[in-house]
């Protein structure tokens, strides 16, 4: 927990920026993965694995529990097989980094993205941020889906400025799943842009408001 709160503390926006702004371009492309594929659920693993810190950095637990669950399982309950999808990002054909998403939660009009993971080895190279951008023109094909929606603890001060950074903004606090740490909401436009391509407007209390929305599974 102490490195965690370390790391938090350490966390720079100017320096962020500037990693968004001086990357190269990056040939990286998206591919879905069908869990049900041995390889594709390798790849999964392979991916989930390697970002051991990945509960920890998230959800401010220790990575115990649904660690060893099937990625195919993450999914909420409530969520319709043919909505959960989940993608790989490669860069020059290498594998570095996992998302997981699933349509239409909370609303019809809305897709939660359940988990954006990047390695520890490939961090610090716009590669997160360039990972929404890529699932974000995809989710403007998906029928019905025009917003982002996707929870983070309220303690991981560090996450919340990565997902500001990408365009979203809170929408409600104090979300309780059990856990040591309570959640917060955050919402984006599939067609909104990350603060390295267009500065959005700041946040403010104004926006926040304390609703009955989704959750991640605990």
């Amino acid at each position: 927990m102490k490195r965690y709160t370390q790391d938090a503390k350490r966390f720079n926006w100017p320096a962020m920026l500037a990693v968004c702004l001086l990357a190269p371009h990056r040939p990286m492309y998206l591919r879905r993965l069908r869990l049900t594929d041995p390889l594709d659920q390798q790849l999964a693993d392979s991916l989930f694995f390697a970002a051991p810190d990945f509960e920890m950095d998230a959800f401010g637990r220790l990575p115990v529990g649904d660690m060893a669950l099937p990625l195919a399982d993450r999914f909420p309950a409530g969520c319709a097989p043919e909505h959960r999808l989940t993608f790989a990002a490669f860069e020059h054909d290498q594998p570095v980094g996992l998302a997981q998403v699933g349509l239409h939660l909370p609303t019809a009009d809305s897709a939660a993205l359940l988990m954006l993971l990047v390695p520890r080895r490939w961090r610090q190279q716009h590669l997160g941020c360039e990972m929404v951008s890529r699932l974000s023109k995809q989710a403007r094909r998906w029928p019905g889906i025009q917003r982002w929606y996707l929870n983070v603890t309220e303690s991981n001060s560090a996450g919340q400025a990565f997902w500001r950074h990408c365009g979203f903004r809170t929408t409600a606090t104090g979300l309780s799943t059990g856990h040591s740490h309570d959640l917060l909401a955050m919402e984006r436009s599939v067609k909104a842009r990350p603060h390295c391509e267009r500065h959005g407007r700041p946040e403010d209390a104004a926006t926040v408001g304390g609703r009955l929305i989704f959750a991640r599974l605990p």
